[in-house]
């Protein structure tokens, strides 16, 4: 048995079951081919013993950090114009055991699940690896972002590498944030120690999102980000403005804005409210950076958290076909980490939704996927604010499991008591009670704190059934209203507000949205999907059904 320091290549094929399915023949025939041409000579090149084959991948050795990056490229940059086949390459150095015929240690553990963050046909390092590159090897790396890493107590930052004919004018870089300090008025010390403390906490909360690298610009300067954030405090007459602008360093120019007024006579509340919509606003401004960022990558050059961050950007964009597309890169993102915890919960969401924008049900087959799908995602990604959320609401609105839902909600809170999501479960929670009022305040605070977010019609809709249920017929009628105004081309939006404006007696306004409806197609809405309705309201729930399958009346 022999323990060494070593530095570790784990190159694995992309696609491979799918291959071996499609056409055993010809895979063999690839990897031989993979084998023989472009792998293990090129490693025999630079110095590399091959440690063990995988069948669809390969460990490999390597005396000096900068032979083994230089294999790597080398070995991407030769396939990039190979059809139908790429590999992933992971690279990282530690301690290994070799034993007979096989190895252990840490340092092949770690360069496997970096290489499963790995982009097809790309490289990715780990930041050890990074700090001992220089010259053009350290500045062809781009910063990847953070990563939660299975058994890895600490998150690790991770640097990866497209060949040229690949990279084009894109920008590899993962989104990051310069926060700087934040301005004060008046320049008193309670001012100076409540502005101290909102930038800390809003930089606390945004260094726990993966896949953002986020630097503190107070202590030193910063050289490399995506944007500058910048904030002030101002506090005058009992009332607080927190203001943040966020700078795309590129060209200089302010990508967004906004403030947040609270009253201050409740300090912790004044910050725990403003921090609650603040990073709710900015989770969305880099999601859709993100998918800018992204979009000239075709979707099978993608890497795990990329196509995490494409499909975001979908779900974002409120239309089925978007969804449809977000569902499909998560099926992607899986088949290359069968065991990615937020790919996992993103395709379950996406899976819900879609079902409940066709008023259709889930089959228990499928049901009982997603159940296993949610719990391997929270044992994978157990510091995950969103995949708890996840998991809460598909026991809510699949199982009626409302013990379970509330357990997801408490943990979800405990990780992160501003993520603004955690209202929607509570409404829903609140719904299957039968507490209709207390529901349409959750959704309420959705509405009224993220007014940058794509989906609020979506939550709007939420409201106004809770407030129908809770037999606010007028309320349920302005709120359906909103809808219709911010989605005019929306159907189920406008069968939906013709059911409230009956209710509340408005026959003409009733009618005025009723014929709308008919005269749309029908088609499936993200916006307006089948709501969460307990005991008690299958009248409602009838209207709503027949809306969708029938003309639109609601009759």
């Amino acid at each position: 048995m022999k323990n060494q320091l070593t530095v570790i290549m784990f190159a694995d094929i992309v696609g491979y079951s799918a291959m071996m399915e499609s056409d055993q023949d010809a895979t063999v025939s690839h990897i031989r081919t993979l084998r023989n041409t472009y792998l293990e000579p090129v490693a025999a090149e630079h110095g590399g013993r091959v440690l063990k084959r995988l069948g669809d991948g390969w460990i490999i050795a390597f005396g000096a950090i900068a032979a083994c990056v230089d294999c790597a490229m080398a070995v991407q940059t030769a396939l990039a114009d190979v059809k139908g086949l790429h590999l992933r390459i992971g690279c990282h150095f530690g301690d290994i055991v070799e034993e007979d015929d096989d190895i252990y240690g840490s340092g092949v553990n770690i360069a496997e699940r970096i290489q499963s963050e790995a982009p097809p046909g790309g490289v990715m390092i780990s930041e050890d690896m990074m700090r001992q590159l220089s010259g053009d090897r350290a500045e062809a790396m781009k910063e990847a972002g953070i990563f939660n890493l299975k058994n890895i107590a600490q998150p690790v930052r991770l640097f990866q590498w497209r060949p040229a004919q690949r990279r084009g004018n894109l920008i590899d870089d993962a989104t990051s944030i310069a926060v700087a300090a934040t301005e004060y008025a008046p320049l008193d010390a309670e001012t100076a120690a409540l502005a101290g403390e909102l930038r800390d906490q809003l930089f606390n909360r945004m260094s726990r999102r993966m896949g953002v690298v986020v630097y503190d610009a107070t202590s030193r300067p910063v050289d490399n980000a995506t944007y500058d954030l910048r904030s002030r405090l101002r506090v005058a007459n009992g009332r607080g403005r927190f203001s943040l602008s966020l700078i795309l360093r590129s060209d200089g120019r302010q990508v967004w804005s906004e403030s947040y007024d609270r009253d201050t006579a409740e300090i912790f509340d004044f910050c725990d409210e403003v921090l609650e919509s603040a990073e709710s606003d900015l989770r969305l401004q880099t999601n859709a950076f993100d998918g800018d960022r992204l979009v000239d990558i075709p979707d099978d050059e993608l890497s795990v958290s990329e196509l995490r961050a494409r499909a975001a950007n979908l779900y974002y964009r409120v239309s089925y076909e978007d969804w449809v597309h977000g569902h499909d890169l998560m099926q992607r993102a899986i088949s290359m980490n069968p065991k990615d915890g937020v790919a996992l919960s993103m395709r379950a969401e996406a899976q819900i939704a879609l079902s409940e924008a066709r008023y259709e049900t889930l089959s228990a087959q499928d049901t009982a996927q997603i159940e296993r799908d949610l719990n391997m995602a929270v044992e994978q990604s157990a510091a995950s604010d969103y995949v708890f959320w996840a998991r809460g609401c598909f026991r809510i609105r699949c199982l009626g499991d409302i013990s379970g839902a509330q357990s997801d909600l408490a943990r979800s809170r405990q990780l992160n008591p501003a993520y603004m999501e955690l209202h929607e479960l509570e409404g829903h929670i609140r719904m299957m009670r039968q507490d209709f009022t207390a529901a349409a305040a959750s959704y309420e605070r959705l509405v009224q704190r993220q007014t940058q977010d794509p989906l609020i019609a979506s939550r709007a809709f939420m409201r106004a059934v809770a407030l129908y249920c809770a037999g606010a017929f007028d309320e349920a009628a302005q709120q359906a209203q909103l809808c219709t105004d911010l989605r005019p081309t929306e159907r189920m939006l406008h069968a939906f507000c013709g059911i409230t404006y009956a209710a509340a007696g408005d026959k003409a306004r009733a009618q005025q949205h009723h014929e709308k409806a008919a005269q749309m197609p029908r088609k499936p809405s993200i916006s307006a999907r089948c709501p969460l309705l307990p005991e008690g309201q299958e009248a409602l729930g009838r209207l709503l059904h027949n809306a969708y399958h029938t003309d639109g009346t609601a009759t």
